[in-house]
């Protein structure tokens, strides 16, 4: 427990750290192709950081007895408990993907995944709905759906994440099967209240869509204005222009008068 994996971000603060006395920084690259390379947002080293953690528990778990790997699971298991309490969801989130990297199935795949693996997932999805991670939120609970589809835990969880991605039709046929597995009274009070959560947002999401809605066409109409004023400027415009040629036309011929006049008077 007390090895932490190599991660990108120590790499990176190794390197600056040597490099502060030519005050020179590293930035870690991506590249997007056609010679082009951007930056790497934190949220990527993020990931590349629980990838690295992932892959450094999955080896030192793989090394472990049974009875190795049970304490190794419930020590990290334990960890993420205590961070997500503490608020620190994105490494409580960590402390839970490293102790699913010490699951044994043994001979009972099924009662490994029910009593282990799929509550340790819905504490990962805790953290991802917590983080606003709705897209992940979902997927995971995906994962423990497929294996346990009447995971009460994973159908709410799922619910919210959907009402989060404005999928609410999907949210509401997930609280539909969670009533139909609802054991308790108290659970079906919080099934409904979920509900009407639901529905809270969804008259929200419709009322900003209306209101964008009718934004754009009052721009719409200002634009469109805007364009039939110009149209009228630019056939007004050539009047000034005619009357001033008239005018000039005029004088010319008044003074091509006015020469031949004093011609015959010589």
């Amino acid at each position: 427990m007390a090895h932490e994996p190599y991660t990108v971000s120590k790499m990176l603060d190794s390197i600056n750290e040597s490099m502060q006395h030519v005050g020179g920084k590293v930035q870690l690259k991506r590249d997007v192709g056609n010679g082009i390379a951007l930056d790497t947002s934190d949220k990527e080293i993020a990931y590349l950081d629980t990838q690295s953690k992932i892959k450094s528990s999955a080896e030192r778990a793989a090394q472990l007895t049974r009875e190795g790997k049970v304490a190794w699971i419930a020590a990290h298991r334990e960890k993420g408990n205590e961070l997500f309490r503490a608020g620190a969801y994105a490494e409580a989130s960590d402390a839970y993907l490293q102790a699913l990297a010490g699951l044994d199935f043994g001979a009972d795949k099924h009662k490994v995944q029910a009593t282990i693996q799929n509550p340790i997932t819905c504490n990962v999805v805790a953290c991802m709905l917590k983080l606003e991670q709705w897209g992940k939120a979902a997927q995971m609970c995906n994962l423990v759906l497929q294996s346990e589809p009447t995971n009460m835990k994973a159908t709410r969880q799922r619910a919210k994440a959907l009402m989060h991605l404005e999928r609410f039709a999907e949210a509401r046929a997930d609280l539909t099967t969670a009533t139909e597995y609802a054991s308790s009274e108290s659970e079906r009070l919080e099934l409904q209240r979920q509900s009407a959560a639901i529905d809270r947002s969804e008259l929200l999401w419709k009322h900003q869509r209306s209101s964008q809605r009718q934004f754009e066409k009052n721009m719409m109409k200002r634009v469109g204005s805007l364009y039939d004023d110009k149209k009228t400027v630019a056939v007004a415009r050539p009047a000034p222009a005619a009357s001033t040629y008239q005018r000039v036309w005029r004088y010319m011929c008044q003074l091509l008068l006015w020469c031949a006049q004093k011609r015959k008077v010589a």
